[in-house]
């Protein structure tokens, strides 16, 4: 495929010779159908880049400029959403995430960053996720690849991972993002993606979802549409308990209605639904993990032998079940007085809706993790396509296991959504 040379290409031509002259680097780019895997170690870190403004002090926020807070990239009206955990160190090393663009894949939402405090307390920073440097200059063979509408996120969370830090307000944790994500002026990442989890430890901290972390989500959320971010969620199925209307902010818990697995504890009671029931404008899109460990799915499927393509009818149905007049359910939030809301109905929009799967890193005969084969899930799309009732799109962790087992997930997934192509 040709190039072309955009004004994009020129800024970025012109930043590259910045970085080589002031930093001394050399970073070349390189074909992206390379499958030789390089991992040549490089001197090329996120500390590499100007630290004009990459911390924050309690109480003391960054004015951003109106240009900055009208610039949003939209996001495609089918979503392909698939993770990577990639910490672009190698442009050599990128070909499952270029394959996965290739195939389908128009939401990257790049695993983990962290936001934490200094060694005295009083700056917060940011701390993991890709080369800030190789990720911009990968984000451009993209564009020239044709890709311009990929929309690239970046995750906090996953399981294991921390919480928001205690004692900062939710400002100073946006502009420390923000700056963090706009090195030279531009924003590198199009938004933030929510997957805060629990942990092993079940006596941890994490497994209880603090009502301040919780307002720090709200804040950071808030402040990121404000300025043109795209912000979604990614809970586990129990954290978004739509056949229940339990509600805890533990994630320590078991499901005490069906005899299956009680040794397994660490499930949640719908702590997601706080967020939606009091900021759900500032959430573009929720990706459900069903392959959460011994989840709903993973029960009816192995144990009751409902088909998967069942399933996730059913699931939709009972988004419909109530008698608000639309899609959600109730969730009795007065179980936990010290959350102060009122017991009341959800609001789970189909149009932000992304079933969320497991790729080949999941064992198809194991009862843990559910797998869920892409004919199933075209049996359920189309079907709830004719009632209506087709879900935004879908989303799998993680792109680093294509392949694994001969298993391509992407392909199919997008085959069923017609993600590049002209048949809607």
């Amino acid at each position: 495929m040709g190039y072309f040379v955009s004004a994009a290409s020129a800024r970025l031509f012109i930043f590259s010779i910045f970085l080589v002259n002031n930093f001394k680097l050399s970073v070349p780019l390189v074909p992206l159908d390379r499958s030789i895997r390089s991992r040549q170690e490089t001197s090329i870190t996120r500390e590499s880049l100007p630290r004009n403004i990459l911390q924050s002090k309690k109480g003391n926020t960054q004015k951003m400029s109106d240009s900055e807070s009208a610039t949003h990239k939209a996001l495609p009206e089918k979503l392909l959403v698939g993770y990577t955990t990639n910490s672009c160190q190698d442009l050599n090393d990128m070909s499952k995430v270029t394959r996965a663009v290739q195939e389908g894949v128009n939401v990257l939402i790049w695993a983990f960053i962290k936001l934490v405090p200094d060694e005295n307390g009083t700056k917060v920073r940011v701390d993991g996720g890709p080369n800030l440097i190789h990720f911009e200059l990968y984000k451009q063979q993209l564009v020239e690849l044709g890709h311009m509408d990929v929309i690239h996120l970046v995750s906090f969370g996953g399981w294991n991972g921390p919480h928001l830090p205690s004692g900062y307000d939710g400002k100073d944790l946006f502009y420390a993002f923000h700056n963090w994500n706009t090195p030279n002026g531009c924003k590198l990442f199009d938004g933030i993606d929510w997957d805060l989890e629990g942990e092993d430890n079940l006596q941890g901290k994490n497994n209880l979802f603090t009502l301040e972390c919780l307002e720090q989500v709200e804040k950071v959320s808030q402040l990121a549409k404000k300025y043109g971010y795209t912000v979604s969620m990614a809970p586990a199925e129990s954290y978004l308990d739509i056949p229940n209307s339990k509600f805890s902010r533990y994630v320590n818990l078991t499901y005490p209605d069906d005899n299956w697995h009680h040794e397994f504890s660490y499930h949640g009671a719908s702590v997601y639904a706080y967020i939606l029931a009091k900021w759900g404008d500032c959430i573009d899109f929720i990706s459900v993990q069903f392959y959460e460990s011994f989840s709903h799915a993973a029960y009816d499927i192995k144990k009751l032998g409902v088909a998967p393509h069942e399933f996730l009818i059913a699931y939709i149905q009972r988004l419909f079940d109530s008698l608000e007049g639309e899609e959600g359910y109730f969730v009795n939030f007065e179980q936990d007085e010290t959350c102060k809301l009122k017991n009341q109905f959800v609001s789970v929009p189909l149009n932000k809706l992304v079933f969320g799967f497991a790729n080949g890193w999941t064992n198809c005969e194991d009862e843990k993790a559910i797998f869920f084969p892409t004919n199933d899930i075209k049996i359920a799309y189309n079907k709830l396509k004719v009632l209506g009732r087709a879900p935004r799109g879908f989303m799998f962790w993680v792109i680093e296991e294509e392949g694994n087992g001969g298993l391509y997930y992407t392909p199919g997934l997008s085959d069923i959504l017609k993600i590049r192509t002209s048949d809607s």
